[in-house]
Formats: structure tokens, C-alpha cells, sequence
């Protein structure tokens, strides 16, 4: 009788080795022209908000602690004369990016991101390996994949902040530019997902200093993660679809494998870019203030303010938090829909100047907050680009109503690249000299021409240290 056949079948793949496979060919594959254009309005834009807030004394506290960390300096940080070593020059200049809330904006179907907080690991990574402009510019439109992916597999009522996704863009990015083998990546991807976890609370209630380094530590801790696995340390292959693994815990039990059958084009094309230092949702409706004040006699006339955002996550979140109406910090005052609509209707404009003049604690924003309410229409639609709506009723009876079908700036109503470059300059200025200036942005329009990525970074560091 002949011998029953065994089953040969293999086991399934693990998901972090399908990931590792899958992050090795979608680095190489083809970067169309559209996509490219966005890329380095998207870089552009980053370093010139990583310039501005190196001019900011909030920035101060990451400068001061970086000599004390130790490393070797292998990476610039942006806008100074120092370096530190990878992971730390990832944290600073992540911090950098995000610090002053100017940098861009995913909007995907279910969450609101900033994947340029990455921008500063893949810019670390680059220059520690002599990669090339174009290597830069795959190692981003891999990152933003990444990061849009994972963000629309996400709850946006998870208690898991979205920057927890900054581990696994990290391992990826920073794996692919240190030319990692499969098997070191795939441990990278595993390690990073077991220990890059923040806790929703670091953006809500008394927001403090944490929501500006929440995405950095992430970033920080997945690139030492990177490190390690590259030097032989191992990560548990399940770490992604596992009975407490990744997927099941802060995917809320999706099936990672969601996240390969993935469709539609560069996740790079639905990011936006900021005009006001504030968070995504407070874009349109400041937009919207300051078209209203201009068509308004007086603002001391106004009875009463309604906004209207379009419902998302991120509007359910701002809207039901109590402390919304009383911040009592910038980066709750950023976060506030009533502050930024308050003081641009007072000011006529809003900037980074307000937010260091504490004007949530003057008594013509505070009244002027008394009198507002904000509401959530779900008629909006949101993937047309957060819209939103500033009504407006005085004394007199008369009303006045400004609506925002797209905030101006976002993917389907994007910055040119002369609006880029502005952006750029204005956030430059004082930082680093007009040559300099003229270097970087010369630099970015011919980013895949650029045989080193460390010829961009050169340009970023001051002429003389600051006194």
C-alpha cells in the first residue's frame, strides 16, 4: 500500500517579512513627474518649517539636551551648528518640522496626519549613507505609502495616538536607506511595531509640550530600533498579525493584510500644505475669519459665531473636548477652533507672533470666545478637502457668511511652487542668508539631479553660530 502523501504546503508568510518585500520594490518602482512635483514642494516646505522653529524658544530645550545624549555627529540639525547621531538628529529635526504646526496635512478616509514629521529621519538616514537626491525623494514617497495606508486602516477613536504609525514608516525608511538586508528590515519592522506606542491623551484636554514631540520619540525610538536590527537584533516575526500583536491591539483587529491590497495612487498626491501655524482642521475656518473680518464693520459688532467643520475624527475629537473653548498653552491655543477663529476675526490674520503674545489670556479673544459655538455638519463632505463654514450675526440682525468648499493649500486646491518657495523664504529668513536660501530651494527643484543629499544639508546650517 503506498504511503499517504504528506502535505508539503508552506506556512503562511509573516507579515513583517511581507512588508520587508514589499518596502524593497516599491522603493524602486517608477516615480511619475506629478508625484515628484509634489515631493519637493513637500521637502521645500518641511525644512523651511523645521528653519522657522529653530528660531523658536520652544526649540531651545531640544538643543540644550542634545550634547547630553552623547552619539556621534553624523547628522545635521537643521537651522544649527550641531549634529548629533542618527536617531537623535531624527528626534531634533522631527521636532523641528512639527514644532510651530506648519507643516503639512494627510487627509485620509479616516484619520488627519502629518507625514512630513518623518521628513527628518529619512534627511538623517540620508546623509549618514551618501544617498542620492532621488533616493531621498523614494525613501519619502515611501514613507507618505506607508503612513496613508496604515492611517486609513485606523480607528480614529483609537486611544492609540495616530503618530504610533511613525514607528513602522521609520523602520522602513531609515532600513531602506541604510540598504538593509530582508531579514534586518523585517526584524526592524518587527521590533519597531513592538515598541512605538503613544497614548491618544498627548492630544487632547490641557495639550502641553508632549503633542510636539510625540511623533519625534516615536521616530527617535524606531531608528535605534533600526540600528539594532541592523547589527543583528532580532524582533518576533508576528509582531503584525500576532494574537497581541500589532494589527490586534492598535488596529483595533484589522487584517494587516488589508494593508497590501491597498488602491489608488501616491498617498504622497492627498497630503496639503499649511499657510497657518495650526492644526489641519483650523486652516479653512482662519481662512474663512479673515475673508469675514474684511466684510465686517466692526468685529465688536458681532452677537454670535457658528463654525461649521465637515465631520472627521479629528473634528469629533477637538469638538468634545471640554477645554477647547479655555487654552491655556500655544499648542492648545493651535488646537483650538475657537481661539484661531476669534483671533483672526479680531487681528485680521493669524501667525506664530499671536501665539507668543499668549493672546488666549486677552479679554477681547476670551468675550469674543463667549459667543461663538462650533458644530459638526455631516453634509460636508471631507475628502473634498475639509470644508467648512464661519457664520456671522451682528447686533443689528444683519448676518455674513464665508464657506471654504476646499481649505486653500490642500490636494485639490494646492500651493504653486512659487507659494511654496514664498512659504519657504518668509520661514528662512533670519535663519539662514539669501545665497543660502537660493542654494536650498535650487537644491529641492532638481532634487533627483542631486548626487548627495548631503549638498542639501550643507545649506541649511547657519554662516556663524548664534550669539
Amino acid at each position: 500500500m503506498p504511503p499517504k502523501p504528506t502535505d508539503k504546503s508552506s506556512p503562511p508568510v509573516a507579515m513583517t517579512r511581507r512588508l520587508a518585500a514589499w518596502v524593497n520594490d516599491f522603493s524602486i518602482s517608477p516615480v511619475d513627474a506629478t508625484t515628484l512635483e509634489c515631493a519637493r514642494s513637500i521637502l521645500l516646505d518641511s525644512i523651511g518649517c523645521a528653519l522657522a522653529a529653530s528660531a523658536d524658544e520652544k526649540a531651545q530645550p531640544v538643543f540644550h539636551s542634545l550634547p547630553r545624549m552623547g552619539g556621534t555627529a553624523d547628522c545635521t540639525i537643521m537651522g544649527t551648528r550641531q549634529r548629533s547621531s542618527l536617531p537623535m538628529a531624527a528626534f531634533a529635526n522631527g521636532v523641528l518640522i512639527r514644532l510651530l504646526d506648519l507643516n503639512d496635512a494627510y487627509t485620509g478616509s479616516r484619520q488627519i496626519g502629518h507625514p512630513s514629521d518623518n521628513i527628518g529621519v529619512a534627511l538623517a538616514a540620508a546623509e549618514v549613507k551618501d544617498r542620492s537626491g532621488e533616493d531621498l525623494v523614494r525613501a519619502i514617497r515611501l514613507g507618505y505609502e506607508i503612513y496613508g495606508r496604515i492611517l486609513d486602516m485606523s480607528d480614529p477613536e483609537s486611544p492609540w495616538d495616530h503618530v504610533t504609525v511613525s514607528g513602522l514608516v521609520t523602520a522602513a525608511v531609515t532600513g531602506w536607506l541604510l540598504e538593509l538586508s530582508t531579514d534586518q528590515l523585517t526584524n526592524a519592522l518587527a521590533l519597531a511595531a513592538m515598541h512605538c506606542a503613544t497614548l491618544g491623551e498627548v492630544r487632547v484636554g490641557k495639550i502641553s509640550g508632549a503633542k510636539s514631540i510625540a511623533n519625534s520619540v516615536v521616530v527617535q525610538t524606531a531608528s535605534m530600533l533600526t540600528l539594532l536590527a541592523a547589527a543583528g537584533v532580532t524582533g518576533p516575526e508576528q509582531a503584525l498579525e500576532g494574537r497581541r500583536g500589532y494589527a490586534k491591539l492598535i488596529l483595533d483587529g484589522v487584517d494587516f493584510a488589508d494593508f497590501f491590497k491597498a488602491e489608488g495612487g501616491d498617498r504622497l498626491l492627498a497630503v496639503g500644505l499649511k499657510q497657518y501655524p495650526c492644526f489641519a482642521l483650523g486652516q479653512g475656518p482662519i481662512s474663512a475669519a479673515i475673508e469675514l473680518r474684511k466684510r465686517l464693520p466692526r468685529p465688536s459688532d458681532i452677537e454670535r459665531i457658528k463654525i461649521v467643520l465637515a465631520d472627521t475624527g479629528p473634528a469629533r475629537l477637538r469638538l468634545g473636548d471640554e477645554h477647547g473653548r479655555t487654552p491655556t498653552s500655544s499648542e492648545a491655543a493651535d488646537h483650538s477652533i475657537y481661539f484661531l477663529v476669534a483671533v483672526a476675526l479680531l487681528d485680521g490674520r493669524y501667525g506664530v507672533d499671536q501665539l507668543r503674545a499668549a493672546r488666549w489670556l486677552d479679554r477681547d479673544v476670551i468675550d469674543l470666545i463667549s459667543r461663538m459655538e462650533a458644530k459638526i455638519d455631516p453634509a460636508l463632505a471631507p475628502k473634498a478637502g475639509l470644508p467648512c463654514r464661519v457664520d456671522a450675526v451682528l447686533a443689528d440682525g444683519s448676518h455674513y457668511t464665508v464657506e471654504r468648499a476646499c481649505t486653500p493649500g490642500f490636494a485639490s486646491n494646492p500651493l504653486s511652487w512659487d507659494d511654496v518657495a514664498a512659504k519657504f523664504r518668509t520661514c528662512a529668513r533670519g535663519v539662514i542668508g539669501d545665497e543660502a536660501q537660493r542654494d536650498v530651494i535650487a537644491c529641492v527643484k532638481g532634487i533627483e539631479q542631486l548626487s548627495s543629499a548631503r549638498m542639501l544639508l550643507k545649506s541649511l546650517v547657519p554662516d556663524a553660530p548664534r550669539s
